[in-house]
């Protein structure tokens, strides 16, 4: 793993405690609204739910920091007919509310699929959209003028929507990509 600083931003518990675990991350603050997690040169914030709450944590772990980093926002995500437990690097990103829209750059080879992203206010069950669809990318995306990396991972799809996902089976979810994030970060910071 190269020693280039990276942030992760991620909303829930569940998508943060397998990260925390095999980085080894410590608690840095005990209050705060968002707890931050650090060891070397990678830290992470827990934002909670909604592009708002992405916004804000994104905004305090800018504010917390002084050097350059690689930023990713990792979590779930629904997909009309992925597999569940697929990782896909969103590629284009367009906010539902607003309509802003944001692309990643066109020179990545990243050790998963490239997908649409589409960040929506509330959670869906209908699976009609094309791509895949979340609720914090463009407000992580929106805090950074678009220069960060949104992974997801897919937790629900058309024929196994998700309705009451339970937490163990989403930090199981991140869990089990673990070896391609780290693939990723490798990639990125040779990049750098």
């Amino acid at each position: 793993m190269s020693a280039h600083p990276f942030n992760f931003v991620v909303a829930l518990p569940a998508e943060s405690r397998p990260l925390i675990a095999h980085f080894g991350l410590k608690r840095q603050q005990p209050d705060g609204d968002f707890p931050i997690y650090q060891k070397g040169t990678i830290s992470l914030i827990r934002s909670g739910t909604g592009k708002v709450a992405a916004k804000k944590a994104t905004c305090a772990l800018l504010n917390h920091q002084q050097q350059e980093r690689i930023w990713i926002n990792l979590g779930i995500a629904g997909h009309a007919s992925r597999p569940i437990g697929d990782m896909i690097l969103a590629r284009y990103i367009l906010d539902e509310t607003s309509q802003q829209q944001w692309k990643l750059p066109s020179d990545l080879d990243p050790p998963c699929e490239l997908e649409r992203l589409t960040t929506v206010h509330q959670p869906e069950f209908d699976y009609t959209r094309p791509g895949a669809f979340d609720m914090e990318a463009a407000g992580f995306l929106s805090a950074l003028d678009g220069n960060g990396y949104c992974l997801k991972i897919i937790s629900d799809n058309h024929s196994r929507p998700g309705h009451g996902m339970k937490a163990k089976w989403v930090s199981q979810l991140i869990r089990e990509q673990l070896s391609k994030i780290e693939q990723f970060m490798g990639q990125l910071s040779h990049q750098r």
